[in-house]
């Protein structure tokens, strides 16, 4: 009776430890990551170019969303380009990627551009995440020179 009563003990207490456990592996600065996100951040810049701010709005991500509303939006994105010029190169200067598969799966890409514009050079920052299984903007910064003139 007592082997029962710590054989059901110990299964119980496996069960409760296997169940709280979480199995991830952790990819840091993968070149396939890399060009996953380089992907995203080509067709942020496309659109940019374009401008045309209903077709950028899928590719924002849900967070991204909440703290910056759709004016707020195209007045950065104006007031970039009437400081700085249109956009005639860029160039991924750097880039750092964190992908976490498993059971609590995230994946956080941030690409470091070189971009001349036609009146000052920018560095612009592209920071992205997973939502829902796709890669989306988490951020986007603008450093230039020109912005304070």
């Amino acid at each position: 009776m007592k082997n029962r009563i710590y054989a059901s003990l110990y299964l119980f207490s496996l069960l409760f430890i296997a169940t709280g456990c979480n199995f991830n592996s952790t990819y840091l600065n993968r070149e396939e990551d890399k060009k996953e996100g380089e992907k995203v951040a080509e067709q942020f810049y496309a659109l940019l170019q374009q401008k045309d701010l209903k077709k950028l709005s899928p590719i924002l991500s849900n967070q991204f969303k909440a703290v910056t509303s759709t004016q707020k939006l195209n007045d950065y994105l104006t007031g970039t380009v009437n400081k700085l010029g249109e956009i005639k190169s860029k160039k991924l200067d750097h880039w750092e990627t964190k992908v976490i598969r498993g059971s609590n799966p995230s994946a956080n890409y941030v690409l470091y551009y070189v971009v001349e514009r036609a009146k000052f050079q920018a560095k612009e920052t592209v920071t992205l995440t997973a939502e829902n299984d796709q890669i989306k903007v988490l951020g986007y910064n603008v450093n230039s020179e020109g912005l304070f003139k």
